[in-house]
């Protein structure tokens, strides 16, 4: 077997040991950079999409909250305070963190068109209340919208416009007024008649169905009344039809599918129906009939 030379042995020596400091170093550094890292905590945090804006453009504000899974469902119940401005949009993106956390984006779209934000003499400026975030077992998170400049659209008139409002009437060549005006009377009479003639046929509809649900309220009426009648022993079956007429009519009115079944029952039943139950079925449909 050949030996290597002392100092190939000693240079092969010192590259394993360099190799293996490295190493070593290596995994110090990787260890304590994971140690050290932050972990995410629960924060929030505002922003606009422009500190700027013109009277009646929309602006975009953002409020990106880290908020335990927990208490994520609380966080969609009410909004920020953004007078005067009002929310015109809204849009929400979630995101797991993990370790038990959750990243909420909640996005609103904002707008304002009243007399607050009004002022043809110079800009307004508009500072947004903090938005508060409770957390369960104490605490809350706050965060800070940054200032809001809204300009003026009309910051550089200095005279009315009148768009020649003050000149006289135009005059156009081959323009009739007197037989334009006719005209237009004559097109809304015709209107005025279509309209009358529509409302007359809506009233005689109305009226026919008021007359048809009439009738078939009297006949329901009619039918209760040979129900309640009370007929001697000889003649019970008139009783019985009549008890299958009053469902069968219940039935076509699709009043009560229960009531219908149990005069159905009552009409077909082999002993004689109570008259105590009749008089129970009766009221029950006249009770259902009026409401």
């Amino acid at each position: 077997m050949t030996r290597l030379p002392r100092r190939a042995t000693l240079g092969v020596l010192a590259c394993v040991a360099l190799l293996a400091g490295v190493a070593v170093a290596s995994l110090v550094l990787l260890g304590g950079s994971g140690a050290g890292s932050p972990a995410a905590r629960p924060s929030a945090h505002a922003t606009l999409s422009s500190r700027t804006v013109l009277f009646g453009d929309t602006v975009q504000a953002t409020l990106d909250l880290v908020v335990p899974h927990t208490m994520a469902a609380t966080v969609f119940k009410g909004s920020p305070n953004f007078q005067p401005f009002q929310i015109v949009s809204n849009h929400v993106d979630r995101e797991d963190l993990g370790s038990g956390l959750e990243r909420i984006s909640l996005r609103y779209g904002l707008s304002c068109l009243s007399t607050s934000c009004l002022n043809a003499a110079a800009d307004i400026h508009v500072q947004f209340r903090p938005t508060f975030v409770s957390i369960p077992g104490g605490g809350r998170l706050h965060a800070v919208w940054p200032p809001l400049l809204e300009l003026s659209r009309a910051a550089n008139v200095t005279t009315p416009v009148t768009d020649g409002l003050d000149s006289g009437p135009a005059v156009v060549p081959g323009l009739q007024p007197r037989r334009d005006m006719y005209e237009a009377l004559g097109a809304a009479a015709g209107a005025l008649v279509v309209l009358l003639a529509a409302w007359l046929v809506l009233r005689v509809r109305a009226a026919r169905r008021r007359a048809a649900a009439g009738r078939q309220v009297s006949l329901l009426q009619a039918l209760l009344a040979r129900v309640e009648a009370g007929l001697p022993e000889d003649v019970l079956y008139r009783q019985r039809h009549a008890l299958d007429a009053l469902a069968v009519e219940l039935r076509h009115r699709r009043i009560n599918g229960s009531l219908a079944m149990h005069a159905e029952r009552m009409a077909w039943a082999p002993e004689q129906p109570d008259p105590e139950d009749i008089r129970a079925l009766c009221a029950e449909v006249r009770r259902l009939v009026k409401a």
